[in-house]
């Protein structure tokens, strides 16, 4: 490792999303270092890290620097007086596990300015303080001009793009489609440390569908990159990496029907059948009838289908444009081809009962799910404003984001009951874990 100064150190910390219980019964720090090893990479590092590599920086990585076995490398890094730090939060849900990387990054490379990306970072003003900048969206491009900036002598306030947020935070604007970046680039994946040989493929960015309860930026908008292009990078990494296993992250791949039909045909022309799994809503599969069978030739072998509800009131106010007999087609279509199905669900949107809930566990039972989650409804601000304006349509729902709301029919806390009420019911009548509920739906999980 060298000694000579970084000019970025990019950093990938997650918390657990889902409790520390288990079925298989293995200790918290077996199960982590499991994790570590074998998860998936996530793509965000690999995308930084090329761009910044592309414009002339010199650029390290670490992931998971919190594990033990991961600290010396850390500080190693870090005693490098690396000019700026990224962090991806795209997996981080307590403040308390940024603060826990920053304290060390402050303690060993003070002058080390911390810039913040990702989920948790967007969502939380407690997180964007720890940092010195917080860039919005898809930042690959905007941190590397951002290190272009800084190495030319910049102070960070008067850096191209820097603003100040109404919370005080210092703000870049990244992109939500591919503003910002020349080209894409393929992802350096010498900048993961996992030893899974699946890897993230990306076909496209934002989302074409506006649903009501969702807060991702992107939404309304689907930028697809060429088919070309993309097949071609799954071939790169099959011939350096030796992978033959992808996931496509895109917030829905089949909101394009027709591009996975173009994708599957290229695959064929290149003899070439890889195992992958990808976000899709079931209503693609009802309009499109050959489209799940085409998918099962081409190698697409599970499926994180975003159903949401069953309920043809509850849609229509989520504004999902589809129905019950929809989906129920759909789906039908897909068991049929032999693709594994894990369903998305969630419970106490407005216009949720316990009757609905009631039936929404039958419907899961009585249907072959890989495996579910059942995430309780979570108001966002923009959800809250669309209710006061119709108060009828979404059972006058009041309160404060993100758990602190109520409705007609119930409120956050029974809603969090019934999902969990729910789970049990459906792991009991299939005879194991199917079902699991993310403890962040929990009313006691600590706070951003």
């Amino acid at each position: 490792m060298s000694d000579d100064p970084l000019d970025i150190l990019l950093i990938d910390e997650e918390d657990e999303p889902f409790s520390k219980d288990n079925p298989q019964g293995l200790p918290e720090y077996l199960t982590v270092a499991v994790r570590w090893a074998m998860d998936p990479p996530k793509l965000a590092i690999p995308l930084l890290s090329a761009q910044a590599k592309a414009a002339g920086h010199s650029v390290a990585s670490v992931y998971r620097p919190l594990l033990p076995w991961q600290r010396k490398k850390f500080r190693r890094f870090l005693l490098q007086k690396p000019l700026v730090a990224g962090i991806t939060t795209v997996a981080m849900f307590r403040t308390s596990t940024l603060d826990l990387i920053i304290r060390e990054i402050r303690s060993i490379s003070p002058e080390t300015i911390i810039a913040l990306g990702g989920h948790g970072a967007q969502d939380s003003p407690d997180m964007r303080r720890l940092g010195n900048v917080y860039i919005t969206d898809h930042g690959e491009g905007t941190l590397a001009n951002f290190i272009t900036a800084v190495k030319g002598g910049a102070d960070i306030d008067h850096v191209p793009g820097v603003s100040v947020s109404h919370d005080g935070c210092r703000i870049m604007k990244g992109s939500l489609l591919y503003e910002n970046i020349t080209r894409v680039l393929y992802p350096d994946w010498s900048a993961t440390g996992t030893y899974c040989r699946r890897y993230p493929i990306e076909a496209s960015r934002g989302c074409r569908f506006n649903c009501s309860y969702c807060g991702f930026p992107g939404k309304t908008s689907q930028l697809f990159r060429g088919i070309d292009e993309v097949v071609g990078e799954m071939l790169h990494v099959k011939e350096r990496y030796h992978v033959r296993s992808f996931d496509f992250v895109d917030s829905c791949l089949t909101s394009n029907p027709e591009f996975i039909l173009a994708l599957c045909a290229a695959l064929r022309k290149h003899n070439f059948r890889p195992d992958w799994r990808c976000f899709a809503r079931p209503d693609a599969f009802d309009r499109f009838p050959e489209l799940a069978e085409e998918m099962s030739c081409a190698g697409c072998s599970r499926l994180f289908m975003g159903v949401e509800s069953i309920h043809d009131h509850i849609l229509s106010g989520m504004r999902r444009g589809m129905n019950r007999s929809m989906i129920e087609t759909g789906l039908s279509r897909v068991f049929k081809s032999g693709i594994k199905v894990h369903g998305n669900f969630i419970i106490g949107f407005p216009g949720e009962t316990q009757a609905t809930v009631r039936n929404t566990a039958e419907f899961i039972i009585r249907r072959p799910f890989s495996t579910v989650y059942l995430c309780t409804f979570g108001m966002s601000q923009e959800m809250l404003e669309l209710a006061a304006a119709q108060p009828e349509r979404y059972g006058h729902l009041s309160g404060k984001p993100v758990k602190g709301w109520r409705h007609d029919g119930m409120d956050y806390q029974t809603a969090y009951k019934l999902t969990l009420w729910a789970c049990r019911k459906i792991n009991w009548t299939k005879l194991w874990f199917v079902a699991f509920s993310p403890t962040t739906n929990n009313p006691d999980y600590p706070p951003f």
